[in-house]
């Protein structure tokens, strides 16, 4: 009997019990179904998309390490990195990262291109994260570049384009020696 008053006596106190909810602002926004904007951009996640704006990336760009279009740059060639990167001769699994250049870099590297009497393929920055080296070879995919192109290189360093050396140029790819990080331009001569 005394276990049936307890029971009794609990079952009252939960019957009697009033449950209300205030609405809240944050769950409103839970359950909107309008996706962020950085979904409708292409992105997984906030932290993605604020990533490549840091970079000056758009989605695609941001996801395939890749820089499609420069703005500054007519009919850039769109530019990856295309196999593994040598460190001080060795293999590694390291990434490169790739970025856009501001406009100032991209003039700049049209007007090399022309000093060279080529046409600018595109301009990249790049970064090694992380690496210890004197010379990274590095490959990069550059799509659409024809077998046979000859590709003269330059990097921006301390306000100056120098001489890259081109380990090999064939079709669709071109592996640089870098000695150093920072915006990359190649150039298609005739």
């Amino acid at each position: 009997m005394k276990k049936f008053m307890a029971l009794f006596a609990t079952s009252v106190l939960f019957a009697s019990m009033t449950v209300s909810a205030a609405g809240s602002p944050s769950a409103a926004v839970v359950a909107s179904t309008a996706p962020a904007a950085y979904v409708s951009e292409g992105f997984a996640d906030a932290g993605a998309a604020q990533a490549a704006a840091a970079r000056g990336m758009s989605a695609g760009e941001y996801y395939n390490n890749a820089i499609v279009a420069t703005p500054g740059v007519p009919n850039a060639v769109p530019m990856g990195q295309g196999g593994k990167i040598l460190i001080n001769g060795v293999p590694t699994n390291l990434t490169a990262s790739l970025s856009k250049v501001n406009s100032a870099v991209a003039t700049s590297a049209v007007a090399q291109a022309a000093g060279l009497g080529g046409s600018l393929l595109n301009v990249v920055n790049v970064t090694f994260p992380g690496a210890n080296y004197s010379v990274a070879t590095i490959n990069f995919y550059v799509k659409g570049l024809a077998g046979g192109t000859k590709v003269a290189a330059r990097q921006y360093v301390n306000g100056v384009w120098v001489e890259v050396e081109v380990v090999e140029a064939r079709a669709d790819h071109v592996v640089l020696n870098l000695k150093s990080s920072g915006p990359v331009a190649l150039v298609a001569l005739p």
